[in-house]
């Protein structure tokens, strides 16, 4: 009995460990397992999809398993599809006469961080049904929820008069047609966030002369066809930071406690997402500079702060950073950021500062 309840805490807290590492989606739902109702109706994914929903008068449709109607799974009204998992997922026109359009909208977990990375991924499938495939998906986010009355597509000029800040939209990178009516595709593409960001909005935001269309009939040159497209397993995960070479960033969390010049948990999360840049950018040096306030002598602030910035050189290290990509110095309190005699300004000014450069070749 005692073996079995040491194997069961250690598994629990194996699972525990493995749960952590996985990155969190910021998409509420993003499975479309969630529902409020089973769909019965078409075009009602505003009321039967928990957290989704149309923010235009397009009318997007929601698929479940569950349905005996012609919205179930694999079954219904635009062909036949599995789930890419589980037991729902999202239908809309990507392309349609007269610009028609359908987008799905869904609230985020948090507002994204000013310039920092995400990465956003989403799985599609063309319906059977379909005249036809686009290589044209694209997303865009917003402050607040749409709700824009029209049925064509969202252009920038129509974002930009709404009243609620949104970001251009953005297309998912393809090589080619997405035409596969058998398989599930993967798409991604990364965002640099502007800090504002709480809805994603996911669509076709150009027009039918703007989109790269193939027409499977061929049959006519002057009628336009339909590109109607099942969507599944949308996900937004975090990436860390954006850094740009020979610009100088403060270490977020790296604020050290008065004559002290240990690691905070959070500042080691917070220097894990420098290692992780680094390390996806083996040609990036990082110089390191350790800062005390104003208090103590020059001579003792100076030790301090070299301490400072050693003490963050060597967690680098310790975390698999090569001793030769990283220097380090102090400069005890030559350089505040906050002169003013206070003790916001001076916890703001114990700090360490980094900037990234290139390697440069000395030959």
């Amino acid at each position: 009995m005692r073996l079995r309840f040491i194997y069961i805490v250690s598994y629990f807290t194996f699972t525990l460990i493995s749960s952590s590492m996985v990155a969190q989606n910021l998409v509420h739902n993003g499975g479309f397992e969630d529902f409020v109702e089973c769909p019965i109706k078409m075009s009602n994914l505003n009321r039967d999809a928990e957290f989704w929903s149309a923010p235009t008068l397009g009318t997007t449709d929601y698929f479940n398993e569950c349905s005996k109607t012609k919205l179930g799974i694999p079954v219904n009204f635009k062909g036949k599809q599995e789930a890419y998992e589980g037991n729902g997922y999202a239908g809309l026109y990507l392309y349609a006469p007269k610009d028609y359009r359908e987008y799905i909208q869904v609230p985020l977990s948090e507002t994204l961080k000013k310039g920092h990375r995400y990465k956003l991924s989403l799985s599609l499938s063309l319906s059977e049904k379909s005249d036809g495939a686009v290589m044209d998906i694209g997303a865009i986010f917003s402050e607040h929820p749409l709700s824009i009355h029209t049925k064509r597509q969202l252009s920038n000029a129509v974002l930009s008069s709404e009243s609620t800040k949104t970001t251009h939209a953005k297309q998912f990178s393809a090589t080619g047609f997405y035409d596969d009516k058998k398989e599930w595709m993967r798409v991604s593409l990364d965002i640099v966030a502007k800090g504002f960001e709480s809805i994603l909005v996911l669509g076709n935001f150009k027009s039918n002369g703007g989109t790269h269309y193939l027409d499977f009939e061929k049959a006519s040159t002057t009628t336009e066809g339909y590109s109607y497209y099942y969507l599944d397993d949308i996900s937004l995960e975090y990436l860390g930071p954006d850094y740009k070479a020979n610009q100088s960033y403060v270490l977020n969390h790296v604020n050290f406690d008065f004559d002290r010049f240990e690691l905070e948990p959070k500042a080691k999360q917070s220097l894990k997402d420098v290692y992780k840049y680094l390390k996806k950018n083996p040609n990036l040096k990082v110089s390191i500079s350790g800062h005390t306030d104003d208090l103590g002598s020059e001579q003792y602030n100076d030790v301090l702060s070299s301490q400072r910035a050693k003490t963050v050189a060597k967690y680098l290290m310790q975390l698999g950073l090569q001793k030769g990509r990283i220097t380090y110095a102090g400069y005890g309190n030559k350089v505040p950021l906050d002169s003013t005699l206070s003790d916001k300004a001076r916890r703001k000014n114990r700090r360490v500062e980094f900037v990234m450069t290139e390697f440069v070749d000395d030959e």
